[in-house]
């Protein structure tokens, strides 16, 4: 009796955890590429290599989708003079070690950031301006900047708070690999291709699904097939032209606003044909873009006229799209003294957005119609964004975009085409002192006015070829319930996955 009593437990035990692992929420994301800065909260501002980060961490603030500011972990802020700003933070709210989220946590992330080794971080870049960040009390924090800023708080939306004694107790490199915040998930491994993440039960946004894993599949048609087979559930950035097959196999293809302007960047800054203004120009009038628009992107954006997306503060409304007029090129190109064109080497990542190959390839056509010899070289995303960082790019041309992301703000966008950058491929003296009156501008109404007026700098005298507002266009499968991505966000605490 006492045997069959223990195999009748031990059969009970095993239905009971084989039961409890087929209820499990699990779901699984396919992505380009993971982030070479690991977990670390500083190293990304662009999706997918953000995802993990947007899981493991909360920001201070976050935007709708009309592009306003709206409470995260901070729940009202007020500007107590030009250059002092009070932030009442979220109560009740804990890093997954159990570590208090309050004003000392968010003010050492904000110090660090401000500190030496901190103003290497790119999400820095957009937070330079503070002195120093202190707590009042327990849940009210303040911030002094350098000058004024009346729109810091959107400048704060790309700052996620870590656990601070956990940073200060293992420094920033074994942090990234033992992440610590106070998002709905915590990780469980982290691998060279893969990041698997399980929900954190104590977030105070804490989630339905009980277990993701992020996928690095930096090919485009490796990342599609995963999807119609079923390994993955999301393909992040995949192409419109993929639709139709992803859909046979029950999943749908969403757009996701992604914050960006794509553009074919010139290295303008050395001796060479792209140094002159008006080569510039002409390639900007040299493309078709509606036609890829249409034909290569599905419709589902439109030609840029500008540096900002329309959501970014600072878009100007009365600024409009270069026309296709290749004749207008090469007559330009011509009185630049270059009329049998010239030879340019272009760098992109394939892969690493949607039909970026296609549309490429039709870029390279139409330069090459009005005499612009383009040869392409390839690298990794990885390479790509350590030349963004570092310079070193080997040719005259690269893909690159205006980023209105974190802080969806076209000044912040500006800032990194121009000498304020680390390592500048386009620099104009005279722009600067324009950039620093914007950015410390003391009304919101002149911030505005002086934004728009470089932005029309940029569109008059182009660093690169102005394409368009680039969408997201990810793979969603049949059993992915609620995937509402928004501007630099991903709702991982209300996303759902049906049996």
């Amino acid at each position: 009796m006492r045997e069959a009593r223990k195999l009748l437990i031990a059969l009970l035990v095993l239905l009971f955890a084989t039961t409890a692992a087929a209820a499990e929420k699990f779901l699984r994301i396919g992505v380009t590429t993971l982030p070479i800065d690991l977990g670390t909260p500083y190293g990304n501002i662009v999706i997918p290599s953000l995802l993990p980060a947007l899981a493991i961490y909360d920001p201070i603030v976050m935007f709708d989708d009309n592009g306003d500011v709206v409470p995260a972990l901070a729940t009202s802020w007020d500007m107590i003079s030009p250059t002092v700003w009070r932030f009442k933070l979220r109560e009740g709210v804990r890093f997954s070690n159990g570590e208090p989220f309050n004003a000392q946590a968010a003010a050492a992330a904000l110090n660090y950031l401000a500190s030496q080794a901190g103003l290497l971080e790119v999400v820095a870049q957009g937070v330079s301006d503070i002195e120093n960040a202190k707590a009042i009390d327990a849940t009210t924090l303040e911030i002094v900047t350098k000058g004024p800023n009346v729109l810091l708080p959107r400048r704060l939306a790309g700052v996620r708070i870590p656990a601070p004694d956990h940073w200060k107790t293992l420094g920033r490199k074994d942090f990234s690999r033992q992440p610590i915040g106070t998002g709905p998930f915590v990780v469980q491994e982290w691998g060279a291709a893969k990041v698997i993440l399980r929900a954190n039960p104590e977030s105070w946004r804490r989630p339905i699904i009980d277990r993701i894993e992020i996928l690095e599949v930096p090919d485009l048609n490796a990342r599609v097939q995963a999807l119609r087979t079923g390994a993955i559930d999301i393909a992040f950035d995949i192409g419109p032209e993929d639709g139709p097959l992803i859909e046979s196999a029950g999943a749908r293809l969403q757009t996701r606003t992604t914050g960006r302007v794509q553009t074919v960047t010139f290295v303008s800054n050395k001796p060479s044909p792209v140094a002159d203004m008006r080569v510039r120009q002409a390639l900007n009038y040299a493309i078709d873009k509606q036609r890829i628009v249409d034909v290569l992107l599905g419709g589902t954006t439109a030609p840029a006229t500008q540096g900002a997306i329309r959501q970014a503060f600072g878009y100007d409304p009365e600024l409009t799209a270069y026309p296709y007029d290749p004749q207008r090129a090469r007559s330009m190109l011509k009185d630049a003294g270059y009329p049998d064109g010239f030879d340019m080497l272009l760098n992109f990542p394939p892969g690493a957005m949607a039909a970026d190959e296609a549309y490429y390839q039709q870029v390279v056509s139409d330069l090459r119609a009005v005499g612009v010899n383009v040869e392409i070289e390839t690298s990794t995303f990885a390479q790509h964004i350590s030349r963004i960082r570092t310079g070193g790019w080997p040719g005259l041309g690269f893909g690159m975009d205006f980023n209105n992301m974190p802080p969806l703000d076209a000044l912040w966008s500006i800032r990194v085409h121009s000498c304020l950058w680390a390592a500048p491929w386009h620099c104009r003296p005279d722009w600067t002192p324009l950039m620093r009156a914007a950015e410390t501008a003391t009304t919101v109404e002149e911030r505005l006015k002086l934004t728009r007026q470089l932005l029309r700098l940029y569109h008059d005298e182009p660093s690169g070829i102005f394409l368009w507002e680039m969408p997201g266009l990810d793979g969603v499968g049949r059993r992915v319930l609620n995937f509402r991505p928004g501007l630099g966000t991903l709702n991982f605490d209300t996303m759902d996955i049906a049996p």
